[in-house]
């Protein structure tokens, strides 16, 4: 186990810069979206595979890891087949979160060069902080 020292006087924080950072409401956004797909019959034909309950606990995981928070604020949720997939693009750049079970997550990415050529990658198992700077390379 870590000793940890706190040397008396010494402020410690663990806030970010700007309290709104903790659950701004493009967090809520998601969170609500990820709702939606759990409850709303409108979103499904009937004879459409839906997602599990547990598939959304666990995509609802993965997100809540994604700092900084603000990078949730393009991202697109949808169903498909049962699977949970989250979209983002920017620029000439696209990544996708697969979600389709729990504990269970992939991402795809996408880059268009200047000259039309599309480099594809897909990981087929990757850990959730993984996520952040895959994130990062899309935004960059």
């Amino acid at each position: 186990m870590t000793n940890l020292t706190v040397e008396k006087g010494t402020s410690y924080s663990v806030a970010t810069v700007t309290p709104r950072e903790l659950f701004p409401s493009v967090v809520e956004r998601v969170f609500d979206r990820l709702q939606a797909i759990a409850g709303n019959d409108a979103l499904y034909d009937p004879e459409e595979v839906r997602p599990k309950g547990e598939t959304i606990e666990w995509a609802s995981r993965v997100l809540l890891r994604i700092l900084p928070r603000y990078y949730l604020r393009t991202a697109e949720i949808d169903v498909f087949h049962g699977e949970i997939h989250v979209h983002w693009e920017k620029g000439n750049k696209r990544l996708v979160a697969y979600l389709p079970s729990p504990g269970v997550l992939k991402v795809y990415l996408e880059l268009i060069r200047e000259n039309g050529e599309v480099e594809h990658v897909l990981h087929p198992s990757v850990e959730p902080q993984a996520l952040n700077p895959l994130l990062e390379w899309l935004y960059s």
